[in-house]
């Protein structure tokens, strides 16, 4: 171990080294003055009372607040005093640095240190700095500079103060020549306030410390450091012995062989612990990646005797013929389901309860889009955070109706107000405590009656249909100018207290008009004499004077002017797609999963989300490839563009022909309660709808069944007829005490690229991604670049987030689920006070005290030519980090020579197997 004084600013702060050697307790001060400042700043509307200057930025905000705080004071931290001295964070940086005495190269590993401190707010803040269009950003802007320069201000205001209470110079130089003048007297302070010492020497080294006297330190270090090894060497001993007893070598036998062997033996027992734990996630991946290779060569044969069999039969089709025609069954009836693990279930469970074919693809079904929700004003991506869509669905009601708030809406507005303010909880506690305790026995005892009788309080939303086609030029000025004449039609009456009915539309087009610059303004400098005033002005009798102020408030405050017009239609031009665009992106999903012929009759188009209540991590059991939302949109989106006559025109002339009588209805799957539901219905003719009731029923078998598989694994033993796991799991999906509502991505272990024979007679256990591909048509390998560039990343991703949380829960994960707190609508913190989490809670990786999920990487599976792979490893630089770091594991499945081939060590390992089909 490196000596204390070499350690300061490059892995230990200041505050860390006082806190080690003195007992303070400095760092974590620091961090809960820091953190409150934090979730003021950056709260987005669940505090009533706003944190005042925000749009000055993180820093100048904070610092503006700071100079006034009277509990700073009272701590003893100047902290006005420091922060006068600089008003730009970097200045202030440099001088905090200056006055803590830190060499300027150790500044950078200093910066260091401080992000690592609390490392969910931190990278927080990152991702804010670099989300450029997200809105609270533009609002009340933050980065890195300004989190550091507060993390600088108070930790120098905190040691500052802790050095006049102790009368001792605490920056980098007094520290060092300290710890390089008591190297021995350090180690004991730092064992005593680490809490490593020896317990029955801690006693006398917080005597020994107080008294001072060096000779006595230095007396007492030689004797604990000799106490230390020889107890540290006892366990060793002890340790040893139980490894050879474990390995079969008896202990004389042990005790026999000379020092230098022992020595040897002691070396390899710890360095196999020092990689103990990549050992045992090597082997977990070995077993996996071997158990399914011997599933697959398993299938290859049942399906080859099959064929022989048949061949023998004399009924003219031989071995290949038939194991080819089991690779593309012939079905009415085609299924999209997005490549997540929860889809395994569904889909095979569906192929066996009827005649059905079904494939993988990525969630968002290839439409990149961003989604604005009716009667919300931001704008939603629905598409793998890797992509960034140029293009926005709008979703628009049938009919327009005046919004009406139901009892319930109003209600929890109230209730929602009182509890978000100071003094409303204190006085209002007797008033709605009753009606919380309705809500709560409701939502406890009886979830699904509850929620039933819920929703009929609720106004529902009125029914609606997307705008997915680009507008005109012609149609986008005229909407804009709608908006005008209305944003005229409030101002006129917000001014003058004038009703729409008494106003004209000339007199509305000609105050816009006005407004726009299109014709002479009341106060227009240039004009040789006062122009008329306008129709409105005449008819209302409002003096020249009068019409000037409100034309000024029309631009200002409603933005009726040609700036805002030019935006405006900058954003209508990104609504829509236009026909070439939908028949590419329909043509490119289409072939990725090898669906460019044999189209059937009817295809569903499955996105997928969840149900839960009372969950913050909602959004990581929804679509991943859908940004964390629902995949409903995209594949009502993708339905809709493939229905189009247009759209079947463009791709048959790409040679990619749609039957007329097909059609894509898009469905959404509840991977919560296995439950599976059409929308967007009114567009189909009656002949398909008379289809669907077969296939409801079938979805509704094949999801009751996933439901009884999810229950064993959920520990519901009492479960065994699928009714009654279809009940239970529909119990959890609105249960607001219910922690773990489903087990989520958790266990999922492989990435497999291919043909659905090569899976479709495997029972996978939920644990797979399945991504359709046919290297057969793909002989260039575009389509097999575009997976490999995009859903691998997301799942792999996915994989990780996984992998570290259950490693080390706390730390890289979230922790229990039981201490949660929503801070700021933006993110979870434990308690009242602690770093933003980050990652998974337990209740998604552990069973009780256990990993449920398995710590492994995403074993990356390709049917494909091993050539054809390497060729775009090559090229592909995100994919090849992620095989050649280790990220990922890569087995590629060559049927031109029955091999599988495993990327390791930088070489491929190579097997023979025989593969269906």
């Amino acid at each position: 171990m490196k000596p204390f004084a070499h350690r300061l600013a490059t892995e230990l702060t200041l505050y860390d080294a006082v806190d080690q050697l003195f007992g303070t307790r400095i760092g974590e001060t620091l961090n809960e003055l820091l953190i409150k400042g934090l979730m003021d700043f950056f709260d987005e509307g669940q505090s009533i009372w706003r944190m005042p200057g925000r749009r000055q930025g993180l820093y100048r905000g904070w610092s503006r607040i700071a100079r006034r705080n009277r509990r700073l004071r009272l701590r003893g931290l100047d902290v006005g005093a420091l922060l006068a001295v600089a008003d730009d964070p970097e200045s202030m940086i440099d001088h905090v640095m200056h006055r803590l005495g830190v060499p300027e190269p150790l500044w950078m590993d200093y910066f260091t240190l401080e992000l690592a401190q609390l490392h969910g707010w931190a990278g927080f803040v990152r991702w804010r700095a670099q989300a450029r269009h997200y809105y609270w950003q533009q609002r009340n802007p933050a980065d890195l500079v300004d989190y550091i320069a507060i993390r600088l201000v108070l930790a120098l205001a905190l040691l500052e103060d802790n050095a006049r209470r102790r009368k001792r110079s605490f920056d980098y130089p007094a520290l060092r020549a300290y710890a390089e003048q008591h190297p021995h007297e350090c180690i004991l302070r730092r064992q005593l306030n680490a809490g490593i010492v020896l317990p029955d020497y801690a006693h006398r080294i917080e005597v020994t410390l107080d008294a001072g006297d060096p000779a006595r330190i230095e007396a007492l270090y030689r004797e604990y450091a000799r106490e230390k090894v020889m107890r540290e060497a006892d366990t060793r001993a002890k340790r040893l012995l139980e490894v050879g007893e474990k390995a079969g070598i008896p202990r004389q036998s042990l005790l026999q062989h000379p020092d230098d062997r022992l020595l040897r033996f002691v070396d390899a027992v710890y360095e196999f612990k020092a990689h103990e734990e990549f050992i045992w996630t090597r082997a977990l991946e070995r077993t996996y990646s071997d158990r399914l290779l011997a599933q697959i060569d398993a299938v290859a044969e049942r399906r080859s005797t099959s064929a022989d069999g048949a061949a023998a039969a004399g009924n003219g089709t031989d071995a290949t013929t038939g194991a080819g025609m089991l690779a593309r069954p012939s079905s009415n009836v085609q299924a999209l389901f997005c490549i997540d693990v929860r889809s395994e279930r569904l889909r095979r469970h569906l192929e066996a309860v009827g005649d059905y074919e079904t494939f993988g693809v990525a969630g968002f079904f290839g439409i990149p889009v961003s989604f604005i929700e009716f009667g919300k004003g931001h704008e939603t991506a629905l598409c793998p955070a890797i992509v960034t869509p140029r293009n926005v669905a709008v979703e628009m009601p049938h009919k327009h109706e005046t919004h009406r708030h139901a009892l319930f809406e109003l209600a929890h507005e109230v209730v929602h107000d009182l509890k978000n303010t100071v003094l409303a909880p204190y006085v209002t506690v007797e008033a709605v405590g009753l009606l919380f305790g309705f809500d709560m026995v409701g939502k406890t005892f009886a979830p699904r009656a509850y929620n039933t009788w819920r929703q009929r309080l609720e106004a529902s939303k009125p029914p609606a249909r997307l705008l997915i086609d680009k507008i005109t030029r012609e149609e986008a000025e005229e909407l804009v100018a709608n908006l005008q004449d209305e944003m005229v039609i409030r101002a006129i009456e917000r001014h003058f207290g004038v009703k729409r009915e008494a106003v004209t539309s000339p007199m509305i087009r000609e105050l816009r008009e006005i407004a726009l610059g299109h014709s002479a303004h009341p106060t227009d400098p240039f004009q040789d004499q006062a122009p008329e005033r306008s129709e409105f002005a005449r008819r209302f009798d409002v003096d020249s004077a009068a019409e000037a102020v409100f034309i000024r408030s029309l631009q200002a405050e409603y933005h009726v002017t040609p700036d805002r017009a030019t935006i405006q239609l900058e954003h209508l031009a990104k609504i829509g797609f236009r026909l070439k665009r939908q028949a590419q992106l329909i043509a490119t999903t289409l072939r990725s999963i090898g669906l460019d012929s044999d189209i059937a009759r009817t295809v569903l188009v499955v996105g997928h989300g969840s149900t839960s209540e009372n969950n913050p991590y909602e959004s990581a059991l929804d679509c991943g490839a859908c940004g964390g939302d629902h995949g409903l949109i995209n594949a009502r989106i993708f339905a809709a563009m493939a229905n189009r006559r247009e759209v079947r025109e463009l791709l048959a002339e790409q040679g990619l022909r749609i039957p007329p009588e097909t059609w894509f209805i898009p469905a959404l799957h509840d991977t919560t309660s296995d439950e599976i539901q059409f929308f967007d219905l009114d567009q189909l003719p009656p002949g398909t709808l008379t289809r669907l009731t077969r296939i409801q029923e079938d979805l509704t078998a094949a999801g009751r069944l996933c439901a009884l598989e999810r229950c064993s694994e959920l520990g519901e033993t009492d479960i065994h007829t699928p009714e009654a796991a279809a009940r239970r799991v529909k119990r959890h999906a609105l249960d607001w005490t219910q922690v773990r509502p489903e087990w989520g991505l958790s266990k999922n272990a492989s990435f497999i690229i291919g043909r659905r024979a090569l899976t479709r007679e495997l029972d996978l256990q939920g644990r797979a991604f399945l991504h359709s591909y046919d290297h057969r048509i793909d002989p260039k390998g575009r389509l097999l670049e575009g997976i490999l560039s995009g859903p691998l990343v997301v799942a792999q991703w996915i994989n990780m987030e996984h992998y570290f949380s259950v490693v080390d829960n706390e730390s890289f994960g979230s922790g229990s689920k039981v201490y949660h707190n929503i801070t700021g609508r933006f993110g979870v913190i434990s308690g009242n006070i602690s770093d933003l989490r980050t990652g998974l809670p337990a209740q998604t990786m552990l069973e009780g005290d256990q990993p449920y999920h398995e710590p492994m990487r995403l074993l990356t599976v390709i049917e494909a030519p091993l050539g054809l792979v390497e060729d775009l490893l090559a090229r592909l630089y995100k994919p090849r980090e992620l095989v050649h770091n280790g990220w990922v594991l890569l087995l590629v499945l060559d049927a031109q020579t029955n091999s599988a081939n495993l990327f390791r060590d930088g070489g491929w390992e190579t097997r023979p197997i025989r593969l269906p089909g």
